[in-house]
């Protein structure tokens, strides 16, 4: 993304620049929603039936970013959300999301570019990257998310870059930012595997990388496919398998973004996906996902599709369908309206969920 500096601090990017010093942004999910509760992948509580018809704080970040010099920044990102449990129930909690030293070492040959590393509160690899070409979390998560295999974050270390040039800077500016170099992409990490809001219960670690390919690089841009990974154990006492590949193949236009993945595995990240009567055995899964945009020419308007279909191999052979769409309004950079509804088909119980969403993202 082409950005301009000011005393270390990148000027282009959303953000407050507070006395040439630090740099603040934020990042807020408010609607109203009628339909069954919103479950996070982090939440300690499984997916509920429960009824809900209210105004709602769905997610809330604040972030402070920092440039120390030309090779080390830190971030600290805060995420507010609802307690949902005991006397406090209702009240705003806080905890943290990220926390971390990022450094970009200048050692970048012709061949591998755009290096840089994490460690702390990091990135996983897959979510940041997906998020950037469905940008409609505002709604709920991701397929792979929203089906609690793993989160976004977790603590540990993250490496990242090219294989070969850079994308251009105006391409990535203008229609799409999610992978940087032109041929090749690339993000590995180790972690504790529990994800950012979950306590390590055992001593494994859990090992994930993602790849993406731009394959037409010159002629189509738009295109490129990725492959990710899980290898680990699930962060349980039992220490569950947690082993995961996913396919990816995305179209990221200035107005058409079309995607599609398809995911395997066994087990998640929270040791949760096991046999009722051994926990230590972990349970297959798979699942496929769909997501369409078509970004209305010469309009704030865009209309949005998702279908998701997730299976569980339990005794009950669990399966899971979404149909998801709507439309969203942009006022400006900073506001966006999103209206959607979506239907909910797993085994033999269906659901309406329906809502009106304000993102403030500065």
């Amino acid at each position: 993304m082409a950005q301009s500096q000011k005393n270390g601090i990148d000027t282009d990017e959303k953000g407050i620049t507070i006395a040439d010093f630090l740099q603040m942004s934020g990042n807020w999910f408010i609607a109203y929603r009628d339909g069954i509760s919103q479950t996070q992948a982090d939440d300690e509580i499984g997916i509920t039936n429960d009824h809900q018809s209210a105004f709602v704080l769905k997610r809330s970040y604040f972030t402070l970013k920092k440039d120390l010099n030309k090779t080390y920044s830190v971030r600290y990102t805060m995420d507010l959300t609802v307690d949902r449990e005991g006397p406090d129930a209702g009240n705003i909690e806080t905890r943290l999301k990220y926390l971390y030293v990022k450094a970009k070492p200048n050692f970048n040959s012709d061949v591998f570019t755009g290096n840089w590393v994490e460690v702390g509160m990091v990135h996983t690899p897959w979510l940041d990257f997906e998020q950037k070409i469905n940008t409609y979390r505002v709604q709920d998560n991701m397929f792979i998310e929203r089906n609690r295999i793993f989160n976004s974050a977790d603590f540990g270390i993250t490496y990242g870059g090219n294989i070969g040039p850079a994308m251009d800077k105006k391409f990535l500016k203008e229609v799409n930012g999610a992978m940087p170099g032109k041929y090749v992409s690339y993000v590995v990490g180790l972690f504790n595997g529990g994800g950012y809001s979950g306590e390590e219960n055992n001593n494994n670690k859990v090992f994930s990388g993602r790849l993406s390919v731009r394959p037409f690089a010159n002629k189509v841009p738009q295109l490129h496919i990725s492959g990710y990974f899980n290898i680990g154990r699930g962060n349980s006492e039992y220490n569950p398998k947690f082993n995961q590949v996913l396919g990816f193949i995305a179209y990221t236009g200035k107005q058409l973004t079309l995607t599609g993945q398809m995911h395997s595995g066994i087990g998640d990240f929270r040791g949760e996906y096991v046999d009722e009567n051994d926990f230590s055995k972990a349970i297959e899964n798979d699942g496929y996902s769909f997501f369409g945009e078509y970004k209305i020419k010469k309009s704030p308007l865009a209309l949005w599709a998702r279908y998701d279909s997730f299976h569980l191999e339990t005794l009950d052979d669990a399966n899971t369908k979404r149909f998801i769409g709507g439309l969203s309004y942009t006022v400006n950079k900073y506001l966006r309206l999103v209206l959607n509804a979506e239907h909910n088909n797993k085994t033999s119980n269906e659901n309406n969920i329906y809502e009106l969403n304000l993102e403030v993202s500065f």
